[in-house]
């Protein structure tokens, strides 16, 4: 498993008042995110339980998306 993704799904499990679920990718973004990042939607999940759970889900899987960040 990989720790940094364990370590930030602690992170937002602990704090999901601060972020969301994309509805397109299924990616968490700040809560402060206005379009996501990976995927352009502008449709969010923003229930705390909701992203809780999918923080828990994501932890334990590989990346799948490609952020901005693997592009460069």
């Amino acid at each position: 498993m990989d720790k940094d993704r364990i370590s930030a799904a602690i992170q937002i499990m602990t704090q999901p008042h601060l972020y969301k679920v994309c509805e397109g990718c299924d990616s968490i973004l700040k809560e402060s995110s206005n379009i996501c990042p990976n995927c352009k939607s502008y449709r969010f999940d923003c229930n705390e339980l909701s992203v809780a759970n999918m923080a828990k889900d994501l932890s334990t899987k590989e990346q799948k998306t490609v952020t901005e960040k693997d592009l460069y």
